[in-house]
């Protein structure tokens, strides 16, 4: 009786399992591989898809930040047009917004418009001005509720009718900056949202998320919480330029004309001392001397700046 097969087929249907000998008949040439395609860019892909090492490119229109150093760690080379940037500060007036002024004297000599919505201060004229800004250019909207500031920052940005857009938010939900974030997208604005430190515990929709914090010597440190990029551990220091105050850093004073000396005869020495109480021998009077006469006097131009805050 023949044995019985635990196998499913016969025998004489299984093929034998080839010899190691001819699996391994020679060497593969280099010929016989197939050619690897090369990788397309992930760009070209699709423009919301970036490799992990570098910055994304296809990141639509920027506008340059006027800080180099900046520039070269934002994708692009720049602020997002049609997207949020979002920045991250301790408290209001640490420099954000001569962080923000370059790009927005590009924007006014372009002839666009430039809103504030629910700044935390009254903006100062004087200022814009001496950053060459045209008031006219510059809006300014408050509200009294916040659901009426985001009613007003949301018809801003569905207008398209300014090239920036400066909103202060301290609280607002997911939601608000989400349709913010797609009314951004139909246009090609400048939009920056500034809110506290405390929101980095949420999720933003916004393109690009930056944390603020003032630094001794006029200096900011930018931390990068999101970007289309690598991550980056370490901040970046930036110095912020004033453009008020390098101008008048800027001014020296003209070198004085070599002034001759000036020598008194004795007549004339003998008639001014009978005159003044200057002395009677023709050397120069010292300048304590005229001490007196700047008693009732102004103060030196000098002074009266230091008296004035810079604005």
């Amino acid at each position: 009786m023949p044995a019985q097969s635990s196998s499913l087929f016969s025998a004489n249907d299984v093929a034998a399992p080839p010899a190691i000998a001819d699996a391994v008949a020679g060497p593969v040439t280099a010929g016989a591989l197939p050619r690897a395609r090369p990788v397309p860019s992930p760009e070209l892909l699709h423009p919301a898809l970036w490799r992990a090492g570098s910055l994304a490119r296809g990141v639509g229109r920027v506008l340059a930040t006027g800080h180099d150093a900046l520039d070269a760690e934002l994708p692009g080379g720049g602020w997002p047009l049609g997207g949020l940037t979002e920045l991250l500060c301790p408290q209001p007036g640490i420099g954000e917004c001569r962080l923000l002024r370059p790009a927005l004297s590009t924007l006014c000599a372009g002839a666009e418009r430039i809103a504030l919505v629910g700044p935390p201060y009254l903006p100062n004229a004087v200022r814009l001005v001496g950053w060459d800004f045209s008031p006219e250019q510059v809006v300014w909207v408050r509200a009294a509720k916040p659901s009426d500031l985001l009613w007003a920052a949301e018809q801003i940005v569905r207008s398209q009718a300014f090239g920036g857009v400066l909103l202060w938010l301290d609280q607002a939900r997911p939601g608000v900056l989400r349709r913010l974030q797609v009314l951004a997208q139909a246009g090609d604005s400048a939009i920056w949202v500034f809110r506290p430190v405390q929101a980095l515990r949420e999720s933003s929709p916004a393109v690009l998320r930056l944390g603020l914090a003032p630094m001794a010597g006029d200096t900011l440190s930018i931390t990068f919480h999101k970007r289309r990029g690598p991550l980056r551990d370490t901040p970046l220091v930036l110095p912020l330029a004033d453009p008020l105050r390098a101008g008048r850093a800027s001014v020296r004073p003209l070198p004085a004309a070599p002034v001759e000396p000036f020598v008194v005869d004795p007549a004339t020495a003998a008639l001014l001392a009978s005159l003044s109480s200057f002395p009677a021998s023709g050397e120069v009077p010292d300048a304590a001397d005229h001490a007196v006469l700047d008693r009732s006097a102004s103060a030196s131009p000098a002074a009266r700046r230091a008296a004035f805050p810079v604005v």
